[in-house]
């Protein structure tokens, strides 16, 4: 049987409608550079980020006020007993540090006790979420706690195919760490079924826009080998289908 893109019952058809839709991701893609003159615009607005001097200082004043947990990329949310670290300012965060997620050099070695983020590594290339979770294991304590939450692309093509699997198990993840602030096991994650925006979206989110495009497909088997990988045990994991994969991780106890 013949299969590929001359595959199925219309083949034609098939092949060019598939074609088209990876011809405008393709085409948006290379036009995200014409995005950069709106984007420096928009910048010109946002605080500017820190120098590693200034944030090391801010940082040991949190960690002298026994604040040691941190919110990487957490946006305008306000985690209780969380730092955020971010390239934006937000007036609704009480503590909050401004840098560039990808250089944690500022945070010292074995200083943290929590580290985490929600909805953050599929917008960086898989280079960088190796080079983050190195950093993880670095200035996380033994035995710290690593929590994340992300689009999981094999769950997306099962939801939009079939029925939409939430994570479940709220309660669970909440009582081995994850913040109970957080946005999880939310109903309105369904929307991507049978929609071929939402499919699309939550696999390569807004393709072009520097500022939220994902840059790595991340499956189940990728964490857990990046998990293995960078000296963590894996207490938690989602399911396979689960549209989201929520992960509570512990640093080896070395």
């Amino acid at each position: 049987m013949n299969y590929g893109k001359w595959g199925g019952r219309l083949p034609i058809l098939n092949y060019c409608a598939s074609n088209f839709l990876f011809f405008v991701l393709r085409w948006r893609k290379q036009t995200r550079f014409a995005l950069n003159g709106r984007r420096r615009t928009h910048m010109k607005n946002l605080a500017p980020v820190g120098s590693v001097d200034e944030s090391r200082a801010a940082l040991e004043k949190y960690l002298g006020e026994g604040i040691d947990k941190l919110n990487i990329g957490g946006g305008p949310k306000n985690l209780s007993g969380f730092v955020n670290i971010d390239f934006v300012r937000h007036t609704s965060v009480a503590r909050e540090i401004v840098a560039n997620i990808l250089n944690l050099s500022f945070v010292p070695d074995r200083s943290i006790s929590h580290v985490h983020s929600n909805h953050v590594i599929e917008h960086l290339s898989e280079l960088q979420i190796r080079e983050q979770f190195a950093q993880y294991s670095r200035i996380l304590i033994p035995n710290g706690l690593l929590t994340f939450r992300c689009p999981n692309a094999l769950g997306v093509c099962y939801g939009f195919f079939l029925e939409p699997q939430i994570e479940g198990e709220r309660d669970e993840f909440i009582r081995l760490g994850f913040p109970n602030q957080e946005d999880i096991a939310n109903p309105a994650d369904r929307w991507m079924n049978k929609d071929i925006y939402g499919l699309f979206h939550w696999l390569y989110g807004d393709v072009g826009n520097p500022e939220n495009e994902h840059l790595t497909l991340v499956t189940p088997s990728k964490v857990n080998r990046w998990i293995n990988e960078f000296g963590f045990d894996l207490v938690k994991i989602s399911d396979p289908e689960a549209v989201n994969i929520v992960v509570v991780a512990r640093k080896s106890g070395v």
